[in-house]
């Protein structure tokens, strides 16, 4: 699940080298609300990345997975060899 989540920093655009902000929105389904980060170039529109930044409880608000914890579990359950 670790790869839905992105991490929602500025960065530069492959397209036209412009900075690019996440644009941050919610949804909820399945008694947990979503914030998701959409980053498009702002000169161009295209969409450059989308996904996850965390997951909570619609109740209580509480965490339930962002990408810091998704990033963590796969470290620690990738075999090293």
């Amino acid at each position: 699940m670790q790869d839905q989540f992105i991490n929602p920093q500025q960065i530069r655009s492959p397209y036209t080298g412009e900075t690019v902000r996440p644009v941050f929105n919610t949804y909820d389904a399945n008694g947990k609300t979503y914030e998701q980060a959409v980053m498009s170039d702002p000169v161009t529109g295209h969409i450059i990345k989308k996904g996850l930044v965390s997951i909570k409880d619609a109740k209580t608000g509480e965490l339930i997975q962002d990408y810091n914890s998704a990033l963590s579990d796969s470290n620690t359950t990738q075999s090293r060899g």
